[in-house]
């Protein structure tokens, strides 16, 4: 019963509910005669902390029974559908359709539909054990000692226990300088334990062209990327590509806005025909900032992109999550990250920032968790 769910995850959503949510949850309920004006009132008092409004939101509804139960998790999809997915409340209950309630959207790139359960093969990318390659390139010492990158050893930790868990072969490159970053692309673009995907993580400094080697020169993103191409490594042709590249890419900081949460595939081919595809196919490039602006890492934690896009692969790879949905919940994280940073002129600013997915993907890339994690190989750390 929906009142069962509110009651089960009461502690997370009391956490992940915003002010601004809270209140249009209350518009809602208000609308649809779940709520009077005296008990919203009662909600919303000004010296009451937003843990209390929403612990006392919960309660009041849940304790009005099933229907209206339902309205509000119907709401909450169409009012906050990061948060619903990351509940995976669908899981716990399907919302029936009823005039009542607010029109919940389906959720984006799902792998299941109502007419076939299961979204078909041929629109999926094959990822079966071992997946292949995952290359972490991490630069964290420079010829100027200032420019050292502390707190990116864990990324790195990080990066490779995600990767290994998803059963990828894991290799970690670490102080390259722009030639031989280079140079290493090339050579894995050759290598032949190629498996269903590769995954390359870069993190250095940067600017709008590319990454920063320790020699502070800088090796563009398309000798990054290009090696993989159709043309240069036909050994992952149709397979996915995957980017994940944490570095500035400006001097700018982006600015802080408030907000007021509110409401191609290609033609299907017969089995065993040939037919062709752009050499640039397949690939993903999931930037960690937009161009013209820097990318924020705490010196003890890590980076705010590479840190959330480990936490969501690991909870969306457990859930069947395809990676633009992750990317989505990613960008929804690090938007909302605050902090404070020093900028070039020595000024203490509000550090704010959003990354940046580009792809060419065909299908849906999901990144399973595989049975067991005695599944993902583990290899010692090299270069």
């Amino acid at each position: 019963m929906a009142e069962k769910v509110l009651e089960q995850l009461r502690i997370k959503l009391k956490e992940g509910l915003t002010e601004a949510v809270i209140k249009n949850l209350l518009d809602d309920l208000r609308d649809k005669k779940v709520l009077g004006n005296e008990k919203i009132e009662e909600i919303v008092q000004k010296t009451k902390p937003r843990a209390d409004q929403a612990r006392d939101l919960i309660d009041g509804v849940s304790r009005k029974g099933t229907k209206a139960s339902e309205i509000m998790l119907a709401c909450l999809k169409d009012r906050d559908n990061c948060l619903y997915d990351n509940l995976n409340i669908d899981s716990h209950l399907a919302i029936p359709e009823r005039g009542a309630t607010c029109s919940p959207a389906p959720a984006p790139h799902s792998t299941t539909d109502k007419q076939n359960n299961l979204v078909s093969g041929d629109k999926v990318y094959k990822m079966d054990n071992p997946r292949g390659l995952c290359v972490i390139i991490n630069n964290e010492n420079f010829v100027d000692p200032e420019k050292k990158r502390n707190g990116s050893q864990n990324d790195v930790d990080s990066l490779k226990a995600i990767f290994e868990f998803l059963g990828f072969l894991v290799e970690v490159e670490t102080d390259k300088t722009a030639d031989q970053i280079k140079a290493l692309m090339a050579k894995y673009s050759k290598d032949a334990r190629h498996g269903d995907c590769f995954v390359c993580c870069v993190m250095s400094h940067g600017n709008e062209t590319g990454v920063e080697g320790c020699d502070e020169q800088i090796c563009p993103r398309d000798d990054i990327t290009s090696p993989f191409d159709g043309v240069n490594c036909p050994a992952l042709i149709g397979k996915p590509k995957v980017f994940f590249i944490q570095a500035c890419r400006g001097c700018g900081m982006q600015s802080k806005v408030l907000v007021t949460d509110g409401a191609g595939a290609s033609r299907n081919q017969k089995s065993g025909k040939v037919y062709s595809i752009a050499k640039d196919s397949d690939f993903l490039i999931a930037l960690s900032t937009v161009e013209g602006y820097v990318s924020v890492r705490d010196k003890y934690s890590g980076s705010w992109f590479i840190q959330s896009l480990c936490k969501h692969l690991k909870e969306g790879s457990k859930r069947g999550q395809d990676i633009l949905r992750i990317l989505t919940n990613v960008n929804n994280d690090v938007s909302r990250e605050e902090g404070i940073i020093e900028d070039e002129n020595n000024d203490i600013v509000d550090a704010k920032m959003t990354p940046q997915p580009q792809f060419t993907l065909r299908k849906l890339l999901i990144f399973k968790a595989p049975k067991g994690q005695a599944a993902a190989s583990k290899q010692k750390k090299t270069g």
